[in-house]
């Protein structure tokens, strides 16, 4: 803890000082992205999932002020780390574990097993009725990984079943170091044998883990990995953009300070109600507060004048002082000479060259700046 540091706040070097509010929002937001990670948000709403989870991963921490950047990509490679550890040593496993083995009955099948040998697998099932003319097909294909809820795999194999009656049977070749996934379907047909109706029932699939003799670690790790690989993608793009804009806005916001259209930062809110003013407001739009700001920040203009009790800009039009209240005589100029003497006069004249009201007496045209002689 430094001694700049406000109370209960945390310094953490490298990735800057947080308040409790702060790390309360990381640790937020944190939790949130992984358990609807963990839980299969992000693979049950594809990409629009995945981007929701990195939004909430990035944007909390944001809106509660965490702008450090080393800090946010630290969140970004910690969450990786965790969800691909959680799901790949928890929740993927568990996936395989809930659909392995033989497959409960379903609306075409009853009592299917699997008989595992070194060559392959053996599938017999009993078809529930009498579906008229049809073919059974086993459906099956190599998984790749296994993620939050989902398997990375394609059905991209299939063998016809023999059936005999209500009876169905048929083998496989595997290859032991590889997990597949696999299913049975019924494709009805015509009398000329041409299919015309697919009970493609995919979701009756179960792992066929009884040929495999591979890890099932890094399957579910490889998953893991690269579901979370596509939220760390979107997570990282919104933050390049977002320090992107963010940069562009800083240089435009120094372009205006430096032009005189914005005042630095602190300085460009109304100090009673937290109103934005730009420079040349004397009150605030919504409150009617004095903006009261140091000298160096207040535009020169040729048309205003000091209060004479508080000091305060008016404008040469104002019948009151907008800080203090005090009146003004708005016949009654004050001049004040170049050798530091002063004057009051009711009396005025036009300026010659911009048609301005100066008082008798002026030496100079207060808006033009065209001198005077003595007999003007």
């Amino acid at each position: 803890m430094n001694d700049n540091a406000g109370a209960g706040t945390a310094d953490l070097k490298r990735f800057g000082t947080l308040t409790p509010k702060q790390t309360l929002g990381i640790l937020a937001a944190f939790a949130i992205a992984l358990a609807l990670t963990l839980f299969g948000f992000g693979a049950s709403c594809y990409c629009f999932g995945m981007l929701i989870i990195a939004i909430i991963l990035y944007m909390l921490p944001k809106m509660l002020g965490v702008n450090n950047l080393k800090l946010a990509i630290l969140i970004g490679v910690a969450f990786l780390a965790s969800a691909t550890l959680i799901g790949g040593f928890i929740m993927a496993p568990g996936l395989v574990e809930s659909n392995n083995g033989n497959p409960s009955d379903n609306d075409y099948f009853a009592g299917v097993e699997y008989t595992y040998s070194d060559s392959g697998v053996s599938i017999t099932a009993n078809m529930k009725e009498d579906i008229g003319p049809h073919i059974v097909y086993f459906k099956y294909g190599e998984v790749k990984g296994v993620g939050f809820g989902t398997v990375n795999a394609a059905f991209d194999k299939e063998v016809e079943m023999s059936v005999t009656g209500s009876s169905v049977s048929g083998s496989i070749s595997l290859d032991r170091d590889t997990l597949y996934i696999g299913y049975l379907t019924v494709t009805k047909t015509d009398e000329s044998g041409n299919e015309v109706y697919s009970a493609d029932s995919n979701t009756f699939w179960s792992f066929l883990t009884g040929a495999y003799g591979g890890s099932l670690t890094s399957v579910c790790l490889y998953g893991c990995l690269i579901g979370t690989l596509y939220i760390i993608i979107a997570y990282f793009m919104i933050m390049i953009f977002s320090n992107l804009m963010r940069s562009r806005m800083e240089k435009t916001r120094e372009k205006m300070e430096k032009e005189g259209r914005l005042y630095p930062k602190g300085y460009g809110r109304c100090d009673k109600c937290g109103a934005m003013v730009l420079p040349g407001e004397i009150n605030c739009r919504k409150c009617g507060s004095y903006i009261d700001r140091p000298d160096e920040m207040k535009p020169k203009k040729k048309d205003f004048f000091e209060c004479s009790d508080c000091g305060a800009e008016v404008p040469t039009d104002a019948t009151e002082c907008p800080k203090c209240g005090a009146k003004f005589d708005e016949d009654e100029f004050e001049i004040t000479h170049a050798d530091g003497t002063t004057e009051t006069t009711h009396e005025t004249f036009e300026c010659s060259e911009c048609h301005a009201i100066v008082p008798a007496g002026a030496t100079f045209c207060q808006k033009c700046g065209a001198k005077f002689d003595e007999e003007e």
